[in-house]
C-alpha cells in the first residue's frame, strides 16, 4: 500500500487539492482503524484477567460457604480469668494471620 502512493508522489508532480484530501483522509481512517484494534486487543486482554478474577473470587466464595455451614457447638466457651482471655485472643490472631480465613473460637479447655 505504502509503494502506489510512493510512486504516484514524486518530487516533481503537484498534487490537487483532492488528491491531498484524499491521502488525508486515508491516512486519519488508517490512524483510527490502528487505534481500535489496539483498544480491542486490549479490551479483550482485561476482560480474560477479570474472568480469572471472578473464577478466583467464585472459588473463594465457595470455600467460605463450606466453612460457614461447619456444625457450630452446642456449648458457650467460659472464660474464666485474664490469662485464658488472653491465652484465645493470642491463639485466634495467629490462627488469623498464617491461615488468612475467619475466626471462630470453638472451645477453651483449661491445662494445668
Amino acid at each position: 500500500m505504502y509503494l502506489p502512493v510512493y510512486d504516484t508522489i514524486s518530487k516533481d508532480t503537484t498534487i490537487s487539492v483532492g488528491e491531498g484530501a484524499l491521502y488525508s483522509v486515508l491516512a486519519i481512517a488508517m490512524v483510527f482503524a490502528i487505534l481500535l484494534i489496539i483498544i480491542g486487543v486490549t479490551y479483550l486482554v482485561f476482560k480474560i484477567t477479570g474472568l480469572f478474577d471472578l473464577k478466583k473470587e467464585l472459588d473463594e466464595a465457595k470455600k467460605a460457604k463450606e466453612s460457614a455451614s461447619a456444625p457450630a457447638p452446642s456449648g458457650e466457651v467460659t472464660i474464666k480469668d485474664d490469662d485464658m482471655m488472653a491465652a484465645v485472643l493470642v491463639a485466634t490472631i495467629d490462627y488469623r494471620l498464617t491461615h488468612k480465613s475467619d475466626v471462630r473460637v470453638v472451645s477453651v479447655k483449661e491445662i494445668n
